[in-house]
């Protein structure tokens, strides 16, 4: 365990997840406790931001669905006052 590379990061990862973190570029260094394995990896830094757009994309869409179903409400409600 001393070949730790500055630019990857070790964690306890569930070994259902192992298959999962592998194909990510990460490694298995040895199992460690019951249900865990210890791997490195990239470090969160360096991989791309990627993630940001879809989070985005998917917190406008709940937004927008949320302004919906409140102007729908707003409309029953005032076909019940009238």
């Amino acid at each position: 365990m001393d070949d730790h590379a500055p630019d990857h990061v070790r964690a306890f990862i569930a070994r259902t997840r192992v298959a999962e973190m592998k194909s990510r570029g990460w490694r298995v260094l040895g199992p460690v406790e019951e249900g865990s394995m210890l791997m490195e990896g990239p470090m969160l830094a360096s991989r791309p931001t990627v993630f940001q757009v879809p989070i985005g994309g998917l917190f406008d869409d709940l937004v927008a669905r949320a302004l919906e179903r409140a102007d729908a409400r707003d409309r029953m409600d005032a076909r019940r006052a009238a």
